[in-house]
């Protein structure tokens, strides 16, 4: 796509354009060729076109953070559960604290499973060199309930 991009002198913030016609009278505008019109940036006080690896790193961040936000959903139902181990070791009862995890074996095993996954995704994640290669990745846990 066309984009003009130019610089407000008076608050010295950079504006894109999807048309020329919509550039300031009077104002210098650099025309760009970019696939998104977020690929522009003012840099140091220059225009430019992000490098392939910004957009990579960018990409990442976007991935990580869907990552997260998937990985605290997966968990949360049983959140409760380290709550109620938590509290009885702040009180100490040691019994009641064996007694929990004995009692709640499986949905720890659980969750430390979708922990192993979440560090082997965000190592594939970071591990991607290529934007095909990271939106290839999915996020999506198949170790059942």
């Amino acid at each position: 796509m066309k984009v003009w991009a130019f610089i407000d002198p008076m608050t010295n913030m950079l504006y894109k354009a999807l048309f020329q016609g919509a550039v300031p009278v009077g104002i210098n505008a650099v025309e760009f060729d970019v696939e998104d019109i977020n690929d522009i940036i003012l840099d140091n006080g220059t225009i430019r076109v992000k490098t392939a690896d910004e957009k990579l790193q960018e990409a990442k961040q976007h991935k990580l953070t869907l990552l997260k936000i998937y990985v605290s959903n997966l968990l949360a139902p049983t959140d409760y559960i380290i709550t109620k181990i938590t509290e009885a070791q702040i009180l100490g009862n040691t019994d009641e604290v064996n007694t929990l995890k004995q009692t709640y074996a499986t949905q720890l095993q659980q969750r430390a499973n979708i922990r192993a996954w979440s560090e082997q995704m965000k190592q594939a994640i970071n591990n991607a060199t290529t934007l095909d290669a990271l939106n290839s990745i999915e996020i999506k846990y198949q170790g059942g309930n």
